[in-house]
Protein backbone atom coordinates (compact mmCIF):
# COMPACT_ATOMS: atom_id res chain seq x y z
CA UNK A 1 0.00 0.00 0.00
CA UNK A 2 1.35 3.55 -1.37
CA UNK A 3 1.67 6.11 1.18
CA UNK A 4 0.33 8.31 -1.26
CA UNK A 5 -2.72 8.46 -3.11
CA UNK A 6 -1.59 10.52 -5.64
CA UNK A 7 1.57 11.44 -7.35
CA UNK A 8 1.64 14.70 -9.11
CA UNK A 9 3.69 15.99 -11.79
CA UNK A 10 4.97 19.47 -13.53
CA UNK A 11 5.16 18.34 -16.99
CA UNK A 12 7.44 20.56 -19.02
CA UNK A 13 11.28 19.58 -17.52
CA UNK A 14 10.04 17.25 -15.55
CA UNK A 15 8.46 14.38 -18.21
CA UNK A 16 8.81 16.61 -21.08
CA UNK A 17 12.66 17.45 -21.74
CA UNK A 18 12.09 21.19 -22.13
CA UNK A 19 15.11 22.56 -22.42
CA UNK A 20 15.85 20.48 -25.47
CA UNK A 21 12.80 21.27 -26.94
CA UNK A 22 13.02 24.82 -26.64
CA UNK A 23 16.77 24.81 -27.89
CA UNK A 24 15.89 22.93 -30.71
CA UNK A 25 13.30 24.97 -31.59
CA UNK A 26 15.60 28.38 -31.48
CA UNK A 27 18.41 26.79 -33.26
CA UNK A 28 15.81 25.62 -36.34
CA UNK A 29 14.68 29.22 -36.25
CA UNK A 30 17.85 30.59 -36.63
CA UNK A 31 19.00 28.34 -39.43
CA UNK A 32 15.53 29.46 -40.90
CA UNK A 33 16.64 32.99 -41.24
CA UNK A 34 20.01 32.40 -41.99
CA UNK A 35 21.11 34.16 -38.28
CA UNK A 36 24.20 33.27 -35.52
CA UNK A 37 23.69 33.54 -32.15
CA UNK A 38 23.96 32.31 -28.87
CA UNK A 39 21.47 29.59 -28.05
CA UNK A 40 22.13 29.52 -24.41
CA UNK A 41 21.94 33.74 -23.84
CA UNK A 42 18.64 33.49 -26.09
CA UNK A 43 17.36 30.87 -24.40
CA UNK A 44 17.93 31.95 -20.77
CA UNK A 45 15.87 35.36 -21.50
CA UNK A 46 13.16 33.98 -23.01
CA UNK A 47 12.99 32.02 -20.07
CA UNK A 48 12.71 35.23 -17.66
CA UNK A 49 10.72 36.67 -20.26
CA UNK A 50 8.30 34.10 -19.88
CA UNK A 51 8.38 34.12 -16.46
CA UNK A 52 7.07 37.55 -15.74
CA UNK A 53 3.87 37.29 -18.76
CA UNK A 54 2.62 34.07 -16.59
CA UNK A 55 2.86 36.13 -13.53
CA UNK A 56 0.43 38.82 -15.28
CA UNK A 57 -3.22 38.40 -15.71
CA UNK A 58 -4.42 35.21 -17.65
CA UNK A 59 -3.87 34.65 -21.00
CA UNK A 60 -3.41 31.16 -22.92
CA UNK A 61 0.18 30.08 -23.01
CA UNK A 62 0.08 29.29 -26.78
CA UNK A 63 -0.19 33.42 -26.45
CA UNK A 64 2.50 33.33 -23.94
CA UNK A 65 4.88 31.72 -26.36
CA UNK A 66 4.40 34.10 -29.19
CA UNK A 67 4.78 36.89 -26.56
CA UNK A 68 7.72 35.97 -24.97
CA UNK A 69 9.37 34.81 -28.52
CA UNK A 70 8.84 38.22 -30.26
CA UNK A 71 9.89 40.06 -27.20
CA UNK A 72 13.60 38.15 -26.74
CA UNK A 73 14.24 38.06 -30.82
CA UNK A 74 13.51 41.95 -30.51
CA UNK A 75 16.01 42.10 -28.06
CA UNK A 76 18.94 40.57 -29.63
CA UNK A 77 17.79 42.20 -32.56
CA UNK A 78 16.59 39.27 -34.61
CA UNK A 79 13.30 39.89 -36.69
CA UNK A 80 10.26 38.14 -36.18
CA UNK A 81 7.47 37.30 -37.80
CA UNK A 82 3.64 36.01 -36.57
CA UNK A 83 4.37 32.64 -38.06
CA UNK A 84 7.82 32.50 -35.40
CA UNK A 85 5.62 32.37 -32.87
CA UNK A 86 2.87 30.33 -34.70
CA UNK A 87 5.84 27.51 -35.60
CA UNK A 88 6.73 28.06 -31.70
CA UNK A 89 3.35 27.13 -30.05
CA UNK A 90 3.39 24.30 -32.82
CA UNK A 91 6.50 22.95 -31.70
CA UNK A 92 5.89 22.27 -27.66
CA UNK A 93 3.46 19.75 -28.48
CA UNK A 94 6.08 17.49 -30.10
CA UNK A 95 9.03 18.11 -27.54
CA UNK A 96 10.57 14.57 -26.44
CA UNK A 97 9.72 12.86 -22.93
CA UNK A 98 12.80 12.39 -20.76
CA UNK A 99 14.13 8.22 -21.56
CA UNK A 100 12.90 7.21 -18.31
CA UNK A 101 9.76 8.48 -18.04
CA UNK A 102 7.75 5.78 -19.86
CA UNK A 103 8.71 2.94 -17.77
CA UNK A 104 8.80 4.62 -14.40
CA UNK A 105 5.05 5.69 -14.89
CA UNK A 106 3.88 2.78 -16.08
CA UNK A 107 5.46 1.09 -12.86
CA UNK A 108 3.97 3.56 -10.40
CA UNK A 109 0.33 3.43 -11.76
CA UNK A 110 0.50 0.28 -9.97
CA UNK A 111 0.73 1.74 -6.35
CA UNK A 112 -0.97 5.41 -6.62
CA UNK A 113 -2.85 7.82 -8.88
CA UNK A 114 -0.77 10.14 -11.43
CA UNK A 115 -1.84 13.56 -12.31
CA UNK A 116 -0.07 16.10 -14.11
CA UNK A 117 -0.33 20.10 -13.00
CA UNK A 118 1.32 22.22 -16.05
CA UNK A 119 1.61 25.64 -16.87
CA UNK A 120 -0.18 24.87 -20.48
CA UNK A 121 -3.32 24.96 -22.54
CA UNK A 122 -4.77 21.83 -22.52
CA UNK A 123 -4.49 20.84 -25.96
CA UNK A 124 -0.68 20.93 -25.55
CA UNK A 125 -0.60 18.82 -22.58
CA UNK A 126 -2.95 16.15 -23.89
CA UNK A 127 -0.29 16.12 -27.07
CA UNK A 128 2.65 15.88 -24.42
CA UNK A 129 1.26 12.73 -22.51
CA UNK A 130 0.65 11.16 -26.15
CA UNK A 131 4.34 10.80 -26.18
CA UNK A 132 4.46 9.23 -22.77
CA UNK A 133 2.23 6.72 -23.68
CA UNK A 134 0.93 6.24 -20.47
CA UNK A 135 -2.85 7.37 -19.04
CA UNK A 136 -3.04 9.64 -16.40
CA UNK A 137 -5.60 9.95 -13.87
CA UNK A 138 -6.17 13.52 -14.13
CA UNK A 139 -5.14 16.37 -15.60
CA UNK A 140 -4.59 19.89 -14.25
CA UNK A 141 -3.67 22.88 -16.66
CA UNK A 142 -3.30 26.91 -16.39
CA UNK A 143 -6.08 27.03 -18.80
CA UNK A 144 -8.48 24.87 -16.26
CA UNK A 145 -7.17 27.11 -13.31
CA UNK A 146 -7.09 30.08 -15.21
CA UNK A 147 -3.98 30.94 -13.35
CA UNK A 148 0.03 30.24 -13.94
CA UNK A 149 2.67 28.65 -11.52
CA UNK A 150 4.24 29.49 -8.98
CA UNK A 151 0.57 30.91 -7.90
CA UNK A 152 -0.36 28.54 -5.23
CA UNK A 153 -3.80 28.57 -6.66
CA UNK A 154 -3.55 26.37 -9.24
CA UNK A 155 -2.39 23.79 -6.72
CA UNK A 156 -5.24 24.50 -4.58
CA UNK A 157 -7.64 23.83 -8.13
CA UNK A 158 -5.74 20.60 -8.43
CA UNK A 159 -6.47 19.75 -4.49
CA UNK A 160 -10.10 20.26 -5.66
CA UNK A 161 -10.15 18.95 -8.54
CA UNK A 162 -7.93 15.29 -6.86
CA UNK A 163 -10.46 15.25 -3.87
CA UNK A 164 -7.65 14.31 -1.88
CA UNK A 165 -6.08 15.95 1.30
CA UNK A 166 -2.86 17.56 0.74
CA UNK A 167 -0.48 15.70 2.44
CA UNK A 168 -1.61 12.45 0.71
CA UNK A 169 -0.26 13.84 -2.38
CA UNK A 170 3.42 13.96 -3.47
CA UNK A 171 3.88 16.80 -6.44
CA UNK A 172 7.08 15.95 -8.28
CA UNK A 173 9.15 19.13 -10.03
CA UNK A 174 12.24 20.07 -11.74
CA UNK A 175 11.90 23.09 -10.53
CA UNK A 176 11.85 24.94 -7.15
CA UNK A 177 10.73 28.36 -8.28
CA UNK A 178 7.48 27.13 -10.10
CA UNK A 179 6.59 24.04 -8.25
CA UNK A 180 7.90 22.69 -5.43
CA UNK A 181 7.53 25.72 -3.11
CA UNK A 182 3.69 26.85 -4.15
CA UNK A 183 2.91 22.96 -3.86
CA UNK A 184 4.35 22.83 -0.03
CA UNK A 185 2.66 26.08 0.59
CA UNK A 186 -1.05 24.01 0.10
CA UNK A 187 0.29 21.30 2.08
CA UNK A 188 1.55 18.51 -0.60
CA UNK A 189 4.65 16.78 0.07
CA UNK A 190 7.21 17.38 -2.56
CA UNK A 191 10.14 15.36 -4.43
CA UNK A 192 13.05 17.16 -6.41
CA UNK A 193 14.10 15.39 -9.43
CA UNK A 194 17.44 16.65 -9.56
CA UNK A 195 18.68 15.13 -13.05
CA UNK A 196 21.35 17.60 -13.23
CA UNK A 197 22.44 17.73 -10.15
CA UNK A 198 22.25 21.06 -9.52
CA UNK A 199 23.19 22.87 -6.12
CA UNK A 200 19.84 23.08 -3.98
CA UNK A 201 18.40 26.80 -3.56
CA UNK A 202 18.27 28.74 -0.23
CA UNK A 203 15.52 28.88 2.06
CA UNK A 204 13.12 25.70 0.33
CA UNK A 205 13.43 21.99 1.69
CA UNK A 206 11.73 19.54 -0.12
CA UNK A 207 10.73 16.03 1.41
CA UNK A 208 12.70 14.02 -0.96
CA UNK A 209 15.28 14.52 -3.28
CA UNK A 210 15.64 12.03 -6.64
CA UNK A 211 17.88 12.38 -9.61
CA UNK A 212 15.81 9.79 -11.82
CA UNK A 213 12.25 8.67 -12.49
CA UNK A 214 12.81 5.21 -10.82
CA UNK A 215 14.01 6.83 -7.92
CA UNK A 216 10.25 8.17 -7.49
CA UNK A 217 8.64 4.71 -8.03
CA UNK A 218 11.35 3.11 -5.46
CA UNK A 219 9.83 6.23 -2.96
CA UNK A 220 6.44 5.07 -2.87
CA UNK A 221 6.54 1.35 -3.05
CA UNK A 222 9.02 1.57 0.00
Amino acid sequence: MSKFAWVTFDCYGTLIDWDAGIRGFLSELLNRKCISADIGSLHQRWEAIQFELIQREYRPYKEILRLSLEATLREFGIPYEPEDGDAFAASMPTWKPFPDVSKALSELKRFARIAIISNTDNDILRESVKLMGVEFDALVTAEDAKVYKPSPRIFEFALQRLSELPERILHVAFGFKYDLAPAKQVGMKTCWLNRSGEPKPEGIEPDFVVSTMEEVVWLIVS
